[in-house]
């Protein structure tokens, strides 16, 4: 059964749906005639699209669970067709005070800046006032059996451990940063700080991954410890007694696997609070009905996350490009479909996920609770960091045809700037992907520079990437939306 409450303001509430299926939406008049792509895509606003940015990016961060997530609710609410709660309970981190860190590197004593120097990381634990000794573990990788371990010769019990984010390229092992953290846990640590190295992969690029810090969850592990993302000249600082620099740690561990672990000779007092409160979070659907006889029934989910990081230590996250913009694409085509007034062979359901950035809550949720029943949803197609970049479009499919997106992008104009690949982890298209339905996750290619910080505000959006991938959108589900049995 689905579940559905009320939790928006009481002039936005609407009527519970106690039903897993929709049975119409209220439109305007309805065309089956064939579609006219230039003439629906030409409706697609710049001026419309980044409005939808700076009012989403006002909401205090839109973390889900608090005021700031239900007022970018409403707003949601207001613009998309039929619109439907779907909500849920979620744990909401929030740092209240400005957090403190200081290091004692030899001689020097320096204050680290928040959103500048360092950022939290939000799946950790509190640090009222936690100090020790820093001790360098290159990427805090122990497999002795895959032929690395870097704990081997070191003591870390009662100690902060600094490690670089990802692996040398030698070691062939699989390891994440849940990983690390657990094994740092089990070794004795009392905490850790976590260098954001180079971007390493594709996936990473696609994700929008930078070297800055950045705020980050990774899932709840148990008993977490203190985190810091920290940057590579912050690392250094702390690495000088030794004496060693990263980039001559990265250049020793390019063609071979070693250790190089050891006592910083530099000490970190860290005061952090966390507060994690539960509170209810809410996916807001919409629906456009489809019109042929035997296919309306199927669906084509055209989904984006709303929520953000909120407010942390005193700092606003905005989140314009991650992901006010994946969310304004949704709204604009939705908009423009609505005005046009065409029908698709196929029913569509937009949704706006909420508690992307704890964990993918939503999507995981709604797959648990679908309102369309999935072995009648046709596909997903997931747009995320649709804002900043390089002006190509990353697409990663999953059960669609390559043909299927080639020829949307011939349709919308765009088949110079689309790069196509398989499935790409992480993002909401995961749960879909993973009950058995095709998927499309559409971002904006190359690194976005204020992934997961403070500075990711409207006026770094680029319109015209933003439009681009509107009109990719559009065209990628008309397609999907029309495509035969």
């Amino acid at each position: 059964m689905c579940c559905w409450r009320k939790t928006l303001p009481s002039e936005m509430r609407l009527p519970v749906i106690v039903s897993c299926v929709l049975l119409a939406a209220v439109t305007p008049a309805l065309s089956d005639e064939p579609i006219n792509f230039p003439r629906i895509a030409a409706q697609l606003s710049r001026a419309q699209l980044m409005e939808s940015v700076g009012a989403l990016a006002g909401f205090d961060g839109r973390q889900s669970g608090t005021p700031g997530g239900e007022a970018a609710a409403a707003y949601i609410v207001r613009r998309l067709p039929k619109a439907v709660l779907q909500s849920f309970p979620v744990n909401t981190v929030t740092i209240d005070a400005p957090v403190q860190v200081e290091i004692l590197s030899g001689a020097q004593s320096r204050s680290l800046r928040n959103g500048i120097d360092f950022l939290p990381i939000l799946s950790g634990a509190s640090a009222p006032g936690l100090s020790g000794s820093v001790v360098f573990v290159g990427y805090g990788i122990s497999d002795a059996a895959g032929g690395l371990d870097e704990y081997r010769n070191v003591s870390v019990t009662g100690k902060i451990v600094l490690f670089l984010r990802g692996q040398p390229k030698a070691y062939s092992g699989r390891i994440s940063h849940a990983d690390k953290e657990r094994t740092a846990r089990a070794k004795g640590a009392v905490g850790y700080l976590a260098v954001t190295g180079p971007v390493l992969t594709p996936y990473e690029q696609r994700r929008g991954m930078s070297t800055e810090p950045m705020a980050f969850y990774d899932g709840q592990t148990e008993a977490p410890l203190p985190g810091l993302w920290i940057t590579p000249a912050a690392a250094d600082l702390l690495l000088e007694p030794m004496p060693l620099t990263l980039e001559s740690f990265q250049h020793d561990m390019e063609g071979s696997v070693g250790s190089r672990s050891g006592e910083t000779g530099s000490r970190l007092t860290l005061a952090m609070e966390q507060h994690h409160v539960t509170g209810m979070a809410a996916n807001v659907l919409g629906f456009w009905p489809g019109s042929d006889p035997e296919l309306h029934n199927e669906t084509v989910l055209l989904g984006a996350h709303y929520d953000h990081f909120g407010i942390q230590g005193g700092m606003v996250f905005p989140g314009a490009d991650d992901n006010a913009s994946g969310t304004a694409v949704i709204l604009e085509v939705a908009r423009v479909l609505r005005a046009s007034g065409i029908r698709t062979k196929r029913s569509i359901l937009f949704i706006a996920f909420a508690g992307e950035e704890q964990g993918l809550l939503g999507s995981k949720f709604y797959t648990m609770h679908p309102l369309a029943p999935l072995h009648l949803t046709r596909s997903m197609i997931n747009v995320d960091h649709a804002g900043a970049g390089d002006g190509k479009i990353t697409v990663g499919l999953s059960r669609i045809e390559k043909s299927q997106a080639q020829t949307a992008a011939e349709r919308a104009g765009l088949s110079d700037q689309i790069e196509l690949f398989g499935f790409f982890p992480g993002g909401d298209h995961v749960p879909f992907s993973e009950a058995g339905v095709s998927t499309a996750a559409i971002v904006s290619s190359g690194t976005h520079p204020d992934f997961h910080r403070p500075s990711d505000t409207p006026d770094r959006v680029d319109p015209e990437i933003l439009l681009s991938i509107a009109r990719y959108t559009l065209s990628l589900l008309l397609t999907l939306a029309n495509a035969g049995p």
